[in-house]
């Protein structure tokens, strides 16, 4: 319910007609649907300022998502006002495996050959050894026929039935039952090696074995324990785990300051954590922050973790300290193991040297992918003017342009019906579904017809494109461009051929025309001086033209007046003040404070007509009162 609507609720229960033997409830209805035409009045003329509001706002919402297609930098790529919309190239490589490219807005047409004598590199700190702890455990039973482990070898899960051993060494090498023939005879030899590491069994892996994981076999938990193995044991940490939980498996005890924090810095950013937090977190924090600019990983295969820089090329890329606890160096990171070295190319037989395998040069962005050879001649880059993309680019922004001209024509030109009111709510319950559909339908068209602010909008589109533009030597019909006839109400149609031979022929003229920017009053904003305004208007390109148009009408900023866009001003929109304060906004709340007036006038006029009945009733009461008592003495007389 909007501001100020009311509703008043008649609760009086009454029993009328008992002595006249009147329909005073029909009577009184019959009265008072006379006196409450012009409440429905009002009550139709709120509904059609609502209709036309909303209409409005479809059209602002037009406008909006027009301009965002294609006046949102951040669409890049439906963005009309970059010159990489109008100059596009096609690069061509003789070698994509070598050398790619592609052309910017400030690049020419034409062939360059490249050689790439050497690939930038990253700085790189490797860990100085496996990262995890191999499998141990010190054997406490040898007696273990009837039990068994489960042995989990990257991914893959077999059942070791296990037998009695005399000694630790039985239990390994027995050539029949020892750990070692068992896990080969499972696995394949030279994937687990068990050996001996200070008195202790231990189990590793090798020959492109991975990760190896031991539990308790189906038979019950003895045959592991009695091993001195724990459920779950790994040769491979795991990334999910939390510091307190990796102290102990890592291959360098892991050591926390006396508050359980580790602290580190990583090209002067200090990161602390504390033993609570996942190696994952960890790894994220350090990954995600641009001060550090670097990437760690942990690598299962060869259980080691590697800090690379972000910014390849020579230089001083990876500085790390620690600050508290043990961190890097608890993971095997003490210092860069390779550094980064620059890319090295020769472009036309000039040799180039860059931090980064990607750059520009001339205009073009080349990649470079691989070394060739010392007797290579190189690639040859070729480029070639893209016209397709270009071409397209246009006949898409003038298909919207038309779709959008269309629909504000049409508005403007529907025929509006007077017969067809809003609906009351007795015909709304008169009426199916689908008849209220089509009647609504009807009595929503035409609201907009010859409306000022639409015709003004269609008129600053139209004139925006026809206008000449300060320092441009060309016009939309030069290059194919135009309106076939009056008729066509400002609809555009395009001669292909002609558009494809501006393209090509005059390039930069094409660019201009349609998003040159004007050098004395560069960027629009809502305080532009008039002065200002028509500077802007006459030196800027047609695209620049329709964008300031649109935020005219529809933006949420305000001007020097303190109004926002003509369109909010008019019928606002969701989500802005304009949404409860515009000019039909308080046409509406007018409606409602009238419409709440003549409804309490109305109330009271009924409870009147009520008043009056009520006051017959009791005359006819007192008459058929006397009528039975004069009858009475008659009846008494004969």
């Amino acid at each position: 319910m909007r501001e100020g609507d009311s509703m008043i609720i008649n609760t009086n229960f009454r029993l009328s007609g008992l002595a006249s033997g009147l329909d005073t409830e029909q009577m009184v209805k019959d009265l008072m649907a006379v006196e409450r035409i012009p409440l429905t009045r009002l009550e139709q003329q709120k509904q059609l300022t609502l209709w036309r509001q909303e209409a409005y706002r479809e059209i602002t919402n037009t406008l909006r998502a027009f301009r965002e297609k294609f006046f949102d930098i951040t669409k890049r790529s439906t963005y009309l006002l970059s010159d990489n919309t109008f100059k596009v190239f096609k690069a061509i490589s003789t070698g994509k495996e070598y050398v790619t490219a592609s052309g910017t807005s400030m690049a020419e047409v034409g062939s360059h050959t490249v050689k790439v004598l050497q690939l930038a590199t990253a700085d790189k700190a490797v860990s100085n050894a496996p990262a995890s702890k191999a499998i141990t455990g010190e054997v406490a039973e040898f007696n273990l026929a009837g039990e068994s482990i489960l042995v989990s070898l990257d991914g893959v899960t077999k059942e070791i039935e296990l037998a009695d051993y005399d000694n630790l060494a039985d239990l390994i090498g027995d050539p029949d039952n020892g750990l070692q023939k068992l896990l080969n005879d499972a696995f394949g030899e030279g994937k687990i090696i068990v050996g001996v590491s200070d008195g202790k069994l231990q189990l590793t892996t090798a020959g492109g074995a991975s990760k190896l994981q031991l539990f308790y076999g189906t038979k019950g938990t003895e045959g592991l324990e009695s091993l001195g193995i724990s459920n779950g044991a790994s040769n491979r940490i795991s990334t999910n785990a939390t510091l307190i939980a990796l102290k102990d498996q890592l291959a360098q005890t892991l050591v926390f300051d006396g508050n359980g924090n580790v602290s580190f810095t990583i090209n002067n950013k200090t990161f602390t954590f504390s033993e609570n937090d996942t190696l994952s977190s960890i790894m994220a924090a350090i990954n995600n922050s641009a001060e550090a600019n670097v990437l760690i990983r942990y690598d299962e295969v060869t259980d080691t973790f590697t800090l690379t820089a972000k910014q390849t090329g020579a230089g001083d890329n990876i500085r790390i300290s620690e600050t508290d606890g043990n961190f890097l160096s608890a993971i095997g990171i003490t210092g860069v193991t390779s550094e980064g070295v620059d890319a090295i190319v020769e472009i036309d037989n000039v040799t180039i040297t860059r931090s980064s395998n990607t750059f520009v040069v001339n205009g073009i962005e080349y990649t470079l992918r691989k070394v060739h050879d010392a007797d290579s001649d190189g690639e040859t880059i070729t480029l070639e003017q893209d016209v397709d993309s270009v071409v397209n680019v246009i006949k898409t922004f003038v298909e919207e342009y038309n779709k959008l001209v269309d629909m504000i024509n049409t508005k403007l030109s529907e025929e509006y019906d007077r017969e067809y009111l809003p609906l009351t709510k007795e015909q709304r319950e008169a009426m199916t579904d689908r008849e209220i559909e089509l009647w609504e339908k009807r009595a929503k068209t035409g609201l907009l017809r010859n409306d000022p602010i639409l015709q003004k909008i269609l008129s600053d589109m139209r004139m925006a494109l026809i206008e000449p533009i300060e320092g441009v030597g060309i016009s939309l019909a030069s290059i194919g461009i135009t309106s076939k006839s009056y008729h066509d109400k400002g609809k555009l149609y395009i001669d292909e051929d002609k558009l494809r031979q501006a393209i090509i022929n005059r390039p930069d003229d094409v660019m201009n025309l349609f998003k040159k920017q004007s050098e004395s009053v560069p960027h629009y904003t809502r305080t532009l001086t008039a002065e200002e305004r028509s500077v802007r208007y006459k030196q800027q390109g047609l695209f620049q033209r329709l964008s300031d148009i649109i935020e005219d009408n529809i933006s949420t900023l305000r001007d020097n007046n303190g109004r926002k866009g003509i369109l909010l001003e008019k019928a606002g929109i969701q989500g802005d003040v304009t949404e409860f304060n515009s000019s039909l906004e308080r046409e509406i709340n007018t409606y409602d404070k009238k419409i709440n007036e003549l409804t309490r006038k109305l109330y009271i006029k009924e409870e009147n007509y009520y008043k009056q009945f009520a006051e017959l009733e009791k005359y006819m009461s007192r008459m058929n009162a006397q009528m039975d008592w004069l009858y009475s003495q008659l009846s008494g007389m004969k």
